[in-house]
């Protein structure tokens, strides 16, 4: 697609030292395409699992239709006025795309619940978002209780929200020494949850 930036996954890591992604659309907005790349890592993935939901599980598909939205978002970036958190902002497109995108091609019904359940808007009322928040700070004491190697592993899964071979590339470890310390770490976890009488998380 002309005009489309390509992103680069071997010079931008995903997670670890991310610049915050107001800060990444202010760069997109004067052209700067490594932000571009920086934010299309990110969401890349989240947003196809968001529109597979609706799709079918259609990944492909899904895939498609995120890379048209963020398009539009390497396009309008400059327009974004801090109205909304950005997340919202970038998920409000890749749901009006894939809303667009059932409109012209799919038979169902646009008022169907299951759907309108699905396209849901991700981003948490001020209410959900404190108790996530608190939440978020009881769950990392009790990860300051792991050993060093436990913490890690749990951090860049839960926090960073990496994959496995994310974790791996980056620790320079294998994929399976990877799932034996998430398989520890989180047998200590949920008995350190148990002892904390926190029984809503899961592992």
């Amino acid at each position: 697609m002309e005009g489309y930036p390509q992103s680069n996954a071997e010079e931008i890591p995903d997670g670890i030292g991310r610049p915050t992604d107001a800060i990444l659309l202010e760069r997109i907005g004067r052209g700067d395409q490594q932000a571009f790349s920086q934010l299309y890592l990110y969401y890349q993935p989240r947003l196809v699992k968001y529109c597979a939901r609706v799709l079918r599980d259609d990944l492909a598909q899904a895939a498609d239709v995120v890379d048209e939205a963020m398009f539009d978002i390497w396009r309008s970036a400059g327009s974004f006025a801090g109205r909304s958190k950005p997340s919202t902002w970038i998920y409000s497109i890749a749901r009006n795309k894939v809303i667009s995108w059932l409109r012209k091609t799919s038979e169902v019904g646009l008022d169907d619940e299951s759907l309108l359940e699905a396209l849901v808007d991700p981003a948490a009322t001020p209410h959900e978002e404190l108790a996530m928040n608190d939440m978020k700070q009881q769950l990392l004491r009790l990860i300051d209780q792991l050993s060093d190697e436990h913490r890690e592993v749990l951090r860049l899964t839960y926090f960073e929200d990496l994959s496995v071979k994310e974790v791996a590339d980056l620790l320079g470890i294998s994929e399976n020494t990877v799932k034996t310390r998430m398989f520890y770490a989180r047998k200590r976890m949920a008995q350190l949850l148990d002892k904390a009488g926190i029984t809503n998380v899961d592992l």
